[in-house]
């Protein structure tokens, strides 16, 4: 059997999968896929008239708007590239490394080539269409700027899906790359390299002196010191430049060069699938092989070294658990939950990487060139920054806690036999991930305050706001994946591109923008007010902060709260016993 019809052989299979899904989902959950529909609906509307009139207010800016619009194209594109070869690299590793169906479909009578192609092609489809989604809007609105027609969109949809393939299939070869040959020694310069890192962002967070081409006035060289930094974005060996030539040529009418970047782009990806091909059919036996045999025998601990088997033991070590309160049983099943979180470098590397960035962003604030002098600036940069935490907490929260519950599997029966009940472990779950995501956001919407100068009452306000709206998050993540559970499916970005997983996104962000609103108008009146010469006392001032606080607590009630108590409730019987 050759490749090509193994692929298509996998992709035929997995289609009808596919269609079974959709009428059962159609038949079932009737009501839950109007709502997402209408939720789509409603944000592709949304998003496309805010892009549209943001994109028509830069390119009227004078002098320097058209410049400023071509850059935003590129780092569009480049961060898309990006978060691309990320999340690819994630979904296509869980499939290809981690599932147990590969265990009998490596013993298939198929070239071990077409099994890579097809799960580079199927994490390309679970990794893209969120993107893709998101993306549409964007792309309309730039249809809509240059006016062009429909040639604009038959050159810029083919060049989209080509920049999907190149990232996915670099993200394959990545993979099996670094599955075959990475050494365990590569973690400790890769950790100074983080060490490094983050030691740049403490002492430019502590450096107070500007630097020098932002000390004058002079808004043109402002713009070319902020603009001289996202450069790389615009190399043009980066399918992303390709893409955004692509949307500038077929823009601008330039019908020969847009199939020129159309052609390099569509003969790029071609040649990509022939090297996963050609990689998948050298490396990955070799590197499936090495992720089975990962804990040699040898190596692994003595049973009679199980902490189980010394109980004496437990009271010495476990210090922590007397500080907080925990007994035996509490402190096994949250330290297994950290273990687990440990041993998976998909969660804890996506999960460093946006507390890294946003880290490196908020110690920075002060070096953006906005004119934090001014008050209005500094409101509407803090209300922005709080919304740009949670909105990353609200990413994490639904990868990684909305499928904690479903990914116990079939073995939940295990923990149902233990001295903890499923309540139990429900909220013991809730205290670990809201606990350690509330301390970190906390600390990233303080460093932002000290970098805005911010007075310690509204450094106060914002850390209570998104310290609440941490234990919201995480509270309506978990309590949905407990009331809509996969136990069948171990890989949770299978689960979160379900239907569960897209309510809990749809939820978490009308969370967040109920909660943002209810924050930003108490500041909006007092700005209103202040403009029309009677600014309010500082006892108004303390009302308007209590009340949006409250505001912020009952929408956390409603969103966390309410889904929550039904999610305790229901782990309290044993309906989840038929879905194993």
């Amino acid at each position: 059997m050759s490749s090509a019809t193994a692929t298509l052989l996998q992709a035929q299979v997995y289609w009808q999968m596919l269609k079974h899904r959709v009428a059962e989902g159609l038949e079932t959950n009737r009501l839950l896929l109007l709502t997402i529909g209408s939720f789509l609906g409603l944000y592709c509307v949304a998003a496309y008239v805010l892009v549209s009139r943001g994109l028509e207010f830069v390119s009227r800016m004078p002098l320097f708007g058209p410049l400023l619009l071509e850059r935003l194209v590129y780092l569009l594109f480049f961060f898309f590239f990006v978060m691309l070869v990320i999340s690819n690299a994630t979904i296509t590793g869980m499939g290809m490394f981690r599932r147990k169906d590969m265990d009998w479909q490596v013993a298939l009578p198929i070239p071990y080539r077409s099994l890579v192609i097809w799960k580079t092609l199927e994490g390309m489809a679970l990794a893209s269409w969120g993107l893709l989604v998101l993306s549409a809007p964007i792309l309309v609105a730039l249809g809509r700027l240059y006016d062009v027609g429909a040639s604009f969109y038959l050159f810029g949809a083919p060049a989209l899906l080509c920049l999907v393939t190149i990232s996915a299939n670099l993200s394959s070869w990545v993979l099996l790359i670094l599955v075959k040959h990475a050494k365990r020694w590569w973690w400790r310069p890769i950790a100074l390299f983080g060490v490094w890192l983050l030691g740049v962002s403490i002492y430019r967070f502590l450096s107070t002196g500007e630097p020098e081409e932002l000390q004058g006035n002079d808004i043109v060289s402002s713009l070319h010191s902020v603009l001289k930094h996202t450069e790389i974005c615009m190399h043009p060996l980066l399918p992303s430049s390709w893409v955004a030539e692509v949307i500038f040529a077929s823009g601008r009418g330039l019908t020969a060069q847009a199939l020129f970047f159309s052609s390099a782009l569509l003969a790029n990806a071609l040649f990509a699938l022939t090297i996963t091909a050609l990689l998948g059919g050298r490396l990955f036996y070799p590197a499936w092989q090495r992720v089975m045999s990962a804990v040699p025998l040898a190596l692994a601990p003595s049973t009679l070294e199980l902490w189980f088997h010394h109980p004496e033991r437990f009271l010495k070590r476990s210090w922590s658990a007397r500080i907080w309160g925990l007994n035996r049983p509490e402190y096994a099943a949250i330290l297994k939950d950290v273990r687990t979180f440990l041993r998976e470098p998909t969660q804890w590397g996506q999960s460093l990487l946006i507390f890294g960035l946003l880290l490196m962003y908020t110690s920075n604030l002060r070096r953006l060139g906005y004119d934090l002098q001014s008050p209005f600036w500094v409101m509407v940069i803090s209300h922005l920054n709080l919304l740009v935490c949670c909105l990353a907490l609200s990413t994490l929260t639904t990868r990684f806690i909305f499928p904690q519950f479903s990914m116990e599997g079939q073995r939940l029966w295990i923990i149902g036999l233990s001295p903890l009940s499923l309540e139990r472990v429900l909220s013991l779950k809730l205290r670990l991930s809201a606990g350690v995501m509330g301390l970190m956001t906390t600390c990233l919407v303080f460093v932002s305050s000290l970098s805005l100068s911010l007075p310690w009452q509204r450094t106060v306000f914002f850390c209570a706001a998104v310290l609440m709206q941490s234990y919201g998050l995480n509270a309506l993540a978990l309590s949905l994946g407990a009331l809509l559970p996969n136990f069948r499916e171990p890989n949770p970005a299978r689960i979160i591109s379900g239907f569960g997983g897209t309510l809990c996104l749809i939820s978490s962000f009308l969370y967040i923008l109920f909660s943002a609103s209810a924050l930003a108008l108490p500041e909006a009146l007092r700005w209103k007010a202040q403009v029309a010469g009677a600014p309010p006392s500082s006892t108004l001032i303390l009302m308007q902060d209590l009340s949006a606080l409250g505001a912020v607590l009952f929408f956390s009630l409603i969103f966390g709260g309410i889904p929550y108590g039904l999610a305790k409730k229901r782990t309290k019987s044993l309906d989840y016993l038929k879905e194993l």
